[in-house]
């Protein structure tokens, strides 16, 4: 019986190694498809939101991003666009991209490339001013701090 017993325990061992180092080494995978499962999605302030528009240019394309001013409970009176553009090799060294607001104002967003400096033109009287600019690993992107419109 002490026999039955150690080769039960030596058994339950190794099986919880095998256990431990599968954990361990499916980690990522468990993860993405437990929180896919429980419908957990990144918060749009880390993402800059889904991508509402694709701008083609011959080498490069720029992708804009819906505007963003979701909250925990309700939506923010602050937000942002996002606008990407990739891939990294074919960007030119100064980008020009003209963009309508969501209040339909008109601005152009201008990024030197080799420097990260950007600078928001606006093309009348806006409240839009630049946040941020990122390097990304494809790639750059802009996000322009808008106000949200008081509701009467």
């Amino acid at each position: 019986m002490k026999r039955f017993y150690a080769i039960l325990g030596y058994g339950w061992a190794a099986l919880t190694v095998v256990i431990v180092l599968a954990t361990f080494m499916g980690n990522d995978y468990f993860s993405r498809n437990l929180a896919g499962a429980a419908g957990v999605t990144v918060s749009p302030w880390f993402t800059g939101g889904e991508i509402a528009k694709t701008i083609d240019h011959d080498t490069y394309r720029a992708f804009v991003h819906r505007p963003v001013f979701d909250g925990l409970v309700s939506e923010r009176s602050e937000g942002f666009v996002q606008v990407d553009w990739k891939p990294a090799q074919s960007l030119p060294p100064v980008i020009t991209e003209s963009l309508t607001l969501p209040a339909g104002e008109e601005v152009s967003i201008r990024l030197d490339t080799r420097t990260g400096s950007a600078a928001l033109v606006p093309a009348g009287r806006t409240e839009a001013r630049l946040d941020q600019t990122y390097k990304l690993k494809d790639g750059w992107a802009v996000r322009v701090a808008l106000r949200k419109a008081p509701q009467p």
